[in-house]
């Protein structure tokens, strides 16, 4: 079995089982599986364990020869990760060359950013969201993990070194270790803010280093090399196994029951796991523990001996295989499928590239060149290899990814300054008690098929989000125009996203015809998530204030809709033509790129310029989450207003379930509230949407409007129809 590292340390199987369990943790929250809403943590596990390793390596080395050769660490460094990575780039780069040589110049910076290992902080400098990208993801955005271990082995080296000279005692260093992973710690507390999107903090090398420098601590205090298993006594051996089951179980819960959106990850959830992490890494690592046999079993072994490589191809290959459309939710074949090509280009990697570098290769190679030899047999072996194995990683590359069922239109993301903390688990049935709050269930509808000439126009520069392309006019939402999703345009990096208008820097209008002005807007992620949507995760909340429809087909008659008021973002301003047209007399105010966070601004001026009806329908959500205490103190200021119709989302992005489910449990909560699950409704409707999965054809539209109008609940009394202003 081949080792993951080079040394006279013991080899220690149960941790590459730990670094297999990762990476399926990350690449299952990549494809967006509801039961692994957690599988990002997978990355922290990942840092735990390299601050173990490489801290345990040099400690070891100091201990032998009183100095640390910090350039044969930092050479074997680069020979352990750089090959992999350039021919993975090389791969991307060529697809992208064959299939869309317009992201190039985009995939140009990322590629840069990634090869110099400063790929995080090249995200923060130009706000690109790791959660909230719109568009297709980058096939690069999953380096940034890279980029904060290697300025890590840059950086720790040197600090150790100074370390052991001026400090010589291990337990002193490791306390000054464990005071920089607080004060890391604490920074990334002090950074998060509810509501705003958290990845400054969760790219940042100094927000994130206090998992790296848990486990250098951990490897100054549990060595191991002087861990033995004849010393070992039966007690302390039930210890070691108690400590690592109870961890292991720690680690596997919070990646079920926690998602991107949970503020207690950022304020000290990721602090437990990392110290979950380095417990049972300590639990691992002695040669004692039977739990390390158990996660040391062939299998996980032989994953975990792969899993940079896995953890490098796996990303790429969901961005180039997934759809650009999805409303059936996740396809097990194709995640299969997309599981396997991972660890095939993996493996194919690791056999032909990794392990012959790691034991020489190239300089071998130099000493034939050097000598002539090119011509004798070794030297060509080489070659034959090299050049077989690149054929081999393109070609079923190649065919993985001529079986995807539609093209990625860009991938490139601007930040989204908008609400993105969000509360319950994906997987919890919403609304479980008794209460008379309604549901509007998904319905079956025929629909005309999709304008076979709508063609696409570009988005404003500096966007890349549902909500920053820039919406049709109203004839065009009528069925005479175009959306600019269609043909996918994409927005540079640089820049901010907020306040983001129409081009001619108008929100949407009202029912009067005028333009309404509610401050701010949003932008949005780069994407390092995969465009599946997962299965419905959201069961609406039960009662009986709402209508639920049963027929097949949507239809409503026009009636007059004075008194209903609708407030929304850009999926609003696709269905404002036709709401208007079902409902005359409606006010709309729709905005590109509105976040719930911003709707109570949009509530005081409607009240006070006297519009806010008696019936208000609220459509926010697709640019990012928001928490149920958002979403209720919005719906306590309408007062008593005699119905409140809440629309769920569908938009193929992580927070999409958290959203949905935060609806369905506070909807449950107001007896005047109806929940319509346009998510439901919206299932297995691909020909709906543009080619975001978001925005709306002129048919989407239309049923959407139609749906949406079915749930309006009749006129409480005469006159009740009239404008009806709330007090303030």
């Amino acid at each position: 079995m081949p080792k993951p590292l080079n040394g006279s340390g013991r080899y220690m199987a149960g941790l590459d089982g730990l670094r297999a369990l990762a990476v399926l943790a990350v690449i299952a929250y990549h494809l967006n599986f509801g039961w692994a809403s957690g599988g990002l943590l997978g990355v922290g596990v990942f840092f735990v364990l390299s601050g173990y390793l490489i801290t345990d390596i040099l400690a070891s080395q100091w201990k032998k020869y009183g100095q640390l050769d910090l350039k044969d660490f930092w050479i074997r460094r680069a020979r352990r990760l750089l090959p992999a990575m350039l021919l993975m780039l090389a791969v991307v780069v060529c697809w992208t060359i064959a299939a869309d040589r317009s992201q190039l110049p985009t995939l140009r910076s990322d590629s840069l950013a990634a090869i110099f290992y400063v790929s995080n902080w090249w995200l923060i400098f130009h706000q690109v969201s790791y959660f909230e990208s719109f568009g297709p993801p980058s096939p690069l955005g999953h380096l940034w993990s890279l980029a904060v271990e290697e300025q890590f082995y840059l950086l720790w080296p040197l600090l150790l070194a100074l370390g052991f000279r001026y400090v010589p005692q291990r337990g002193k260093l490791a306390l000054l270790a464990l005071g920089g992973a607080a004060i890391s710690a604490i920074a990334m507390a002090l950074l998060f803010e509810p509501g705003i999107d958290p990845s400054r903090v969760y790219y940042g090398t100094d927000t994130r280093s206090f998992a790296l420098l848990i486990g250098a601590a951990l490897a100054l205090i549990w060595p191991s090399a002087k861990l033995s298993l004849e010393k070992t006594s039966p007690k302390a051996r039930l210890t070691l196994d108690l400590v690592g089951g109870v961890s292991l179980l720690a680690v596997l819960l919070m990646i079920a029951f926690t998602n991107e959106y949970d503020e207690f990850l950022y304020r000290g959830g990721m602090v437990v796991l990392s110290v979950a992490t380095a417990l049972l890494v300590a639990s691992l690592a002695h040669p004692a523990s039977r739990i390390g046999k158990w996660l040391g079993c062939k299998p996980l072994r032989w994953l975990g001996v792969r899993s940079y490589g896995i953890y490098l191809w796996h990303y790429p290959v969901i961005v180039f295989t997934s759809p650009a459309v999805n409303t059936d939710g996740v396809d097990l074949t194709r995640a299969a499928l997309q599981l396997a090509a991972s660890i095939i280009l993996a493996a194919l990697s690791w056999r032909f590239l990794e392990e012959p570098i790691r034991h020489g290769a190239i300089e071998k190679l130099w000493a034939q060149l050097r000598n002539r030899e090119v011509a004798r047999g070794r030297m060509r072996v080489n070659l034959l290899i090299t050049s077989t194995s690149a054929l081999l990683v393109f070609s079923l590359f190649a065919l993985v990814a001529t079986a995807s069922p539609a093209p990625r239109d860009s991938f490139t993301g601007t930040k989204h300054q908008g609400t993105v903390t969000g509360g319950g688990s994906e997987d919890t049935d919403a609304a479980t008690g008794a209460n008379s709050s309604g549901v509007i269930a998904g319905t079956t509808t025929t629909a005309p098929a999709a304008d076979a000439d709508t063609t696409g126009a570009s988005s404003e520069k500096g966007t890349n989000s549902p909500d920053k392309a820039t919406p049709p006019k109203a004839d065009a939402a009528l069925g005479k125009g175009t959306h600019p999703a269609d043909k996918g345009a994409t927005g540079k990096k640089t820049g901010t996203a907020n306040n983001a208008t129409d081009k001619k820097g108008n929100t949407a209008t009202n029912g009067s015809g005028k333009n309404s002005q509610p401050s701010g807007g949003s932008g949005n992620k780069k994407g390092s998530h995969a465009t599946d949507n997962s299965t419905d995760k959201t069961k609406p909340g039960k009662g009986g204030s709402g209508t639920t429809p049963s027929d097949t087909n949507v239809t409503v008659k026009p009636q007059s809709g004075k008194g209903i008021t609708a407030i929304g973002d850009s999926v609003m301003v696709d269905i404002q033509p036709y709401l208007e047209k079902l409902l005359p007399g409606i006010v709309v105010d729709g905005k590109i790129g509105r976040q719930l966070s911003q709707a109570q601004e949009v509530v005081n001026r409607l009240k006070a310029e006297g519009k806010l009806g008696s019936r208000v329908i609220i459509e926010l959500g697709t640019n990012g989450a928001f928490t149920k205490k958002q979403l209720e103190s919005l719906l306590n200021s309408l007062g008593d207003v005699q119905q409140i119709v809440l629309v769920n989302t569908r938009v193929p992005r992580p927070w999409e379930s958290v959203v949905n489910q935060t609806l369905a449990d506070v909807a449950a909560a107001y007896p005047n509230a109806t929940l319509v699950d346009w998510y439901s409704a919206s299932t297995g409707k691909d020909s709906f949407f543009y080619n975001d999965g978001v925005h709306l054809r002129p048919d989407g539209s239309e049923f959407y409007a139609a749906f949406v109008a079915k749930a309006i609940a009749p006129a409480a009394a005469k006159g009740a129809e009239e404008l009806a202003p709330v007090s303030q």
